[in-house]
Parts: C-alpha cells; structure tokens; sequence
C-alpha cells in the first residue's frame, strides 16, 4: 500500500513528514487485514490461493484473539481442517504463510527491479 502512495521515497525520508505518519495511523494502523488485501487485491493480481490463505488467517486471528481460552472452545481452531494446537496444524501453517511471505518478497523485489533499471535508463 506504501508502494501504490508514495512510490519514489524511501522509508527513512517518508517517516520524516507528517502525510506518511498520517497515512501510516489512519491506514495502515487502523484498517483490518481483509481491507488491506481487498485494496491489494484492486492494484495487483492475487492468485485465489494467497487471497484464501490471507482470509483463512484473518479467521483464524480472530478465533485465537476472542478467546479466553482458544485450547478450550468447543470448535478447536483449526487451519484447513486440522487443529491449529497440534504438530501439523502449526506445520501446515507454517508452510502456508510461508508462501505468503514469498509471493509478496518476490513480488516486491521484481518491482524494485524495474524502479531500479527504469532509474538507470533515464
């Protein structure tokens, strides 16, 4: 969403002004993970499976944070399926937001790329 909004600055020169800290409280802070992905969502193409796994997590969040004690529901949280509290529950989570994270670096990195050779042909 950073990217998408002030595409040309880096982090360290944004964190100075107060549009960047304005739309980092107001934004990023405060909208729910489903409103960042659906904004995503509209700026790339998401394939259905990352898009699933985002929702996934964001149910699984809130299960896990509304409870007292999560272990203790009568629906156990589960990630697709299998108890998020056991051995292959968190192995298949693991493995999941793992291709999460890799779909997003990798896309990131390849928009470096082309800002990085864009700057050197101009």
């Amino acid at each position: 969403m950073c990217r998408e909004f002030f595409p040309r600055r880096t982090y360290a020169k944004l964190w100075r002004t107060k549009r960047f800290r304005a739309f980092n409280y107001y934004i990023l802070e405060r909208l729910y993970l489903v409103q960042k992905v659906e904004f995503v969502r509209s700026c790339i193409r998401l394939p259905k499976k990352i898009y699933k796994d985002i929702h996934a997590l964001n149910d699984l969040r809130n299960a896990v944070a509304h409870s007292f004690f999560p272990e203790n529901r009568r629906v156990k949280p589960k990630w697709k399926g299998t108890d998020i509290f056991s051995s292959a529950g968190i192995s298949q989570f693991a493995h999941d937001m793992a291709n999460i994270s890799a779909f997003f670096f990798a896309r990131y990195h390849r928009d470096q790329e082309a800002r990085l050779s864009k700057s050197r042909t101009q």
